[in-house]
């Protein structure tokens, strides 16, 4: 865009903000048969932008516009009729689209999301073959402080008692002293997951969780501390615990296959029933 047409722009918003009836119908640019017109274009520019700031976003719009026809029209001369051609690919869109949107309004009506422990506790018997783990996990609490803090003796002494209490007093150490920490046992971990944040990537993972339960080590100027309370081994079956959510998900799953198999079915044979399918072959 030169100047003079920046220029323009700047002063047609200017003359279209202080006279609302102005001519918004008159066209600001054409590439062949495809016009843009001036209430086109009002209506991609801000309301709250001033008349400096419209003119700029007109200018970039009007230029990208133009281009997008050219790039059209080029295609337009230059592909095959049979490349040309999307009917199929649009109505098959259309219809995806549709069903889709049918199939999740359903879902939403009909699915039941609530699943017992029963329900879990079943399926995971069911179907062990299925719960074999792929990676080692354990249950592990740890800690990292800088090597030469003085607050590693507090440290180690909260971080391996037993008493409920202290956990949460080592927790509030840990941030007072700019100790990094994780500290949730219940949870099961990947040892994938593990190494990413305590670096024992040189380690054998079997050899390494089966002969620690404490264990301390520094690197990188940092100490780190870790306890182990359980770990299950890579071609183990996996324990309930770890799987309860996948579990609940596979369920829930299961039941909205079921249910629109069931809804599919449904219709289709009230269809016949109301002879609005007709087949013209001979059935064997």
């Amino acid at each position: 865009m030169n100047n003079q047409l920046t220029a323009f722009i700047f002063l047609a918003f200017v003359a279209l903000s202080c006279n609302n009836m102005g001519n918004q119908n008159a066209l600001v640019a054409r590439v062949g048969d495809k016009t843009l017109s001036w209430a086109e274009l009002m209506d991609v520019i801000p309301d709250n932008s001033n008349a400096l700031d419209s003119a700029a976003l007109a200018e970039r719009y009007i230029q990208n516009w133009a281009k997008q026809q050219v790039l059209i029209s080029q295609a337009e001369s230059s592909l095959s009729d049979e490349k040309k051609s999307f009917d199929a690919l649009i109505e098959n869109y259309r219809t995806s689209l549709l069903t889709y949107t049918y199939e999740q309004e359903w879902i939403n009506q009909k699915l039941d999301t609530a699943v017992t422990e029963d329900e879990i506790v079943k399926y995971y018997n069911d179907n062990e073959k299925n719960f074999e783990l792929r990676d080692y996990i354990l249950k592990v609490k740890f800690s990292a402080i800088a090597s030469d803090s003085k607050a590693i003796p507090g440290l180690k002494k909260l971080f391996y008692s037993t008493k409920p209490e202290d956990l949460v007093k080592l927790e509030k150490y840990c941030v007072e002293n700019g100790a990094s920490y994780y500290f949730n046992e219940d949870r099961w971990m990947l040892w994938e997951d593990f190494i990413k944040q305590i670096p024992l990537a040189g380690f054998d993972p079997e050899t390494f969780l089966k002969k620690n339960k404490n264990f301390e080590f520094e690197k990188e100027n940092n100490l780190y501390l870790m306890t182990i309370t359980d770990y299950q081994l890579n071609g183990t079956r996996s324990p309930l615990s770890f799987e309860k959510e996948r579990i609940r998900s596979l369920i829930v799953n299961k039941r909205k296959m079921d249910l629109l198999d069931t809804m599919r079915e449904d219709l289709y044979q009230k269809a016949l029933q109301e002879k609005r399918v007709e087949t013209f072959y001979e059935k064997k």
